[in-house]
């Protein structure tokens, strides 16, 4: 079966693509709205993170991949992350989601695997961001004991990717992810407070 590709004009209804259907929410978050925030997320981090060693061309490959890391999504929806991990626990390599995603965006796998062979780094650095934009979204607009418990364990594996990337990459400030995570979940409504008290 040849499945369809996604063009440019498909990504035109990414702000029709909602996410957390599995998690009740005040809000739907659109698949534009995510991507939106894990690029600006991500080249805010890559900045702290990388410092002079992040050249222009550089950057705009971590935003250029950011802006459309979920692109699949467009044609299969948001899959919850404890599913594609039974995905690929049951199938192993042979996973039906990747292999989908890579039939229906094949320019997303090309994109990925150049900056894997060029900064592997800067990879862990959009997985952070993603999570980031997760527990953001989750720890502002969920509801009840369920979006509580996702939120906890986005939590752990935010947590986890940083140990492991201070492992492969020792030589980056990872903690200043962390920093970063803190300081949005703080300062979410400051400048707003700040305009309308003026």
């Amino acid at each position: 079966m040849t499945l369809p590709k996604l063009e440019l004009a498909d990504l035109a209804r990414a702000g029709h693509v909602t996410r957390w259907h599995s998690v009740r929410t005040s809000r739907d978050q659109t698949l534009a709205e995510h991507l939106f925030m894990v690029t600006r997320i991500a080249n805010h981090l890559a900045r702290d993170l990388f410092g002079p060693d992040l050249d222009d061309a550089a950057l705009l490959r971590i935003m250029e991949y950011a802006s459309l890391h979920d692109a699949p999504e467009l044609l299969m929806g948001d899959l919850p992350s404890p599913l594609k991990r039974h995905i690929e626990a049951i199938s192993g390599a042979d996973n039906p989601v990747r292999e989908i995603e890579r039939q229906i965006a094949p320019w997303l796998e090309d994109m990925r695997e150049d900056i894997r062979r060029r900064n592997p780094e800067h990879l862990v650095a959009i997985k952070l961001a993603d999570l980031i934009d997760a527990i953001l979204f989750i720890d502002h607009e969920g509801i009840g004991p369920h979006a509580r418990a996702v939120c906890s364990g986005l939590h752990q594996i935010f947590g986890g990717k940083i140990d492991e990337a201070k492992d492969l990459y020792p030589g980056y400030p990872w903690d200043k992810a962390v920093s970063l995570l803190e300081t949005l979940r703080q300062d979410t409504a400051a400048a707003q407070i700040a305009f309308e008290r003026t």
